[in-house]
């Protein structure tokens, strides 16, 4: 019982919370130097959705676009409404989602 009760304590702890990647969108344009990626990431109890700017693999830029403490639904809605809405239909951008292909 001592035993059970020790794994629940550890694994329930925020310290050994691990960051869950829901989705993973690479996006590519004609120049194929440029690159975009998009994060929908769980954590703990809420979200986040990444956004990050590359060339090549030089002068990466990532910032958090939109971030939720406790509901994952509002990233998966934002992250893709930003990849489907903004970078595909506005901009032209190709994405594929790496982690639901």
């Amino acid at each position: 019982m001592k035993y059970l009760i020790f794994l629940i304590i550890l694994f329930s702890s925020p310290l050994y919370a691990v960051d869950l990647v829901s989705s993973q969108y690479t996006c590519t344009h004609k120049d194929n130097d440029l690159f975009r990626e998009v994060k929908i990431i769980y954590n703990d109890q809420g979200c986040e959705v990444t956004y990050t700017k590359a060339v090549g693999t030089v002068n990466e830029k990532t910032r958090t676009l939109w971030r939720a403490k406790n509901s994952i639904e509002y990233c998966d809605n934002k992250g893709y409404a930003f990849v489907e809405e903004k970078l595909q239909q506005k901009f032209g951008w190709v994405c594929i989602d790496q982690k639901n292909n």
